[in-house]
């Protein structure tokens, strides 16, 4: 049995993501603005390059974790990784916000190309990250405390990234906003670089070039298998969806509802700004039930009360600061759930392993990234397809009948796919007990080949 993990260590290793979601946060916010307002290219081009560039994305993840577990480095068999992937996001990312002036088409292609390449140096980055988590922390408490972590790195980076990135775009770039765009960036993503690198250095002492081996190696057909053929990752995957289209659906929504319903600026910008506080708080209250429960309970607390508060909510959508309220409260039921997605993932690396008698933990613990790129992409659809159905057109006059159809929009809807969540987790079978028998039978399998 491997001691409790220092804090210190624990603290350390998870600072690498607040700068990764500072500048992930950037790219989200700012990256069409850019080339649509500074670059001048077409809304419907951009929006074009952005949908194909994100779908490449999307199947680059299992790339990148396999990649990360058949590609080793002699000073790390996962750190190593942390110490190579970031510097090159840090180019690429900053490449993004650039100005080639090769010519429309030329310049189209470059930018898409160093879209491809900066999120492929990103999903290395968070395949290792994510692969590390397991390494370093044995217990399932470690690896509870891990996620939540970093789920409490993933909401302090968006609040920041709300109250400092528009008067840094004003302070670095004075009257010339391109200028303001790619400092900005750039200094977010020297910070991504050295949070990963002080990861990286305290994870080196858990991670040697032989981590983690089972016996032989995944080969790349064997791992991609792992998505389809393995239950409880299938499992967790689907549910993971619909949890993070159920927060994502709420976001897609809201600036309807705020345009439409609640009318008035403040009130948008009082939503906001309440759900990072919110979230904040949520994975705080979700570590501590999943110190007191199991991951399945936590699981099923926290969807339950997202669920419940974006019901109470539809009643109540004609009062936008009651709206809002309750709103943030099903906002840290989400982000009680989201502590537990590392500590999920490591669970099913370890019945992973020991099932198939290969080394998977990187291309299985790279998927923790899938859900959300899913969902961010399932969220716009169904938020264009349910605005379709309504009827919407765009700068109409508010009617009643508009209200409450953007009112039901942003509630009843998310509210579905958190029910989906809830049914899915009850077909999940790796309990704390089963995980625990696995990694005892792993140990003697492991003891017998020596």
């Amino acid at each position: 049995m491997s001691p409790k993990l220092k804090s210190s260590i624990i603290i350390i290793f998870s600072l690498g993501p607040i700068g990764f979601f500072l500048m992930m946060n950037f790219i989200g916010t700012y990256y069409s603005y850019f080339l649509t307002d500074i670059l001048k290219i077409s809304a419907a081009t951009v929006g074009t390059l952005v949908l194909a560039s994100r779908v490449i994305d999307t199947f680059t993840v299992p790339v990148a974790g396999g990649m990360v577990e058949k590609i080793h480095f002699p000073w790390g068999r996962y750190s190593g990784w942390l110490w190579l992937a970031p510097p090159i996001s840090t180019l690429f990312v900053t490449l993004m916000f650039t100005n080639p002036n090769f010519g429309h088409t030329a310049t189209i292609i470059f930018l898409g190309a160093i879209y491809i390449l900066a999120h492929m140096s990103i999903n290395l980055t968070e395949a290792a990250h994510y692969a590390l988590m397991p390494v370093i922390a044995y217990s399932d408490e470690d690896r509870v405390l891990l996620s939540a972590r970093r789920a409490q790195a993933m909401s302090a980076g968006s609040l920041i990234f709300g109250f400092v990135a528009v008067p840094m775009i004003a302070a670095l770039g004075g009257n010339d906003e391109g200028r303001g765009l790619f400092l900005t960036v750039l200094i977010f993503s020297l910070l991504q670089l050295a949070g990963y690198w002080m990861a990286a250095k305290v994870s080196m002492p858990f991670d040697t070039k032989d981590t983690g081996l089972t016996g032989k190696q995944a080969g790349l057909l064997e791992m991609a298998g792992q998505i389809f053929k393995n239950k409880p990752l299938a499992i967790l995957i689907v549910a993971e969806v619909c949890r993070w289209s159920a927060s994502l659906i709420v976001m897609n929504l809201s600036v309807y509802y705020f345009k439409y319903v609640a009318i008035k600026p403040v009130y948008f910008t009082a939503f906001l700004t309440s759900r990072s506080v919110a979230t904040m708080a949520g994975t705080a209250v979700g570590q501590y039930f999943a110190r007191r429960t199991s991951k399945i309970a936590t699981w099923n607390i926290g969807t339950g009360i997202n669920l419940l508060l974006l019901v109470i909510a539809w009643f109540f959508y004609s009062n936008p600061p009651l709206f809002i309220v309750l709103h943030a409260i099903a906002a840290v039921g989400h982000s009680i759930v989201m502590t537990l997605s590392a500590a999920f993932l490591a669970d099913v690396a370890e019945y992973t392993e020991w099932k198939t008698k290969a080394n998977a933990r990187g291309i299985v613990m790279s998927l923790g990234s899938l859900p959300v790129k899913i969902s961010m992409a399932l969220a716009g659809a169904v938020a264009g397809y349910s605005l379709s159905l309504v009827g919407y057109v765009p700068d109409t006059e508010t009617t009643h009948e508009l209200a409450a159809a953007m009112g039901a929009l942003s509630t009843l809807l998310p509210a579905v796919f958190a029910v989906l969540a809830l049914v899915l987790i009850r077909f999940y079978p790796l309990t704390e007990h089963k995980v625990r028998i696995i990694r005892k039978r792993k140990e003697r399998s492991m003891r017998n080949q020596t």
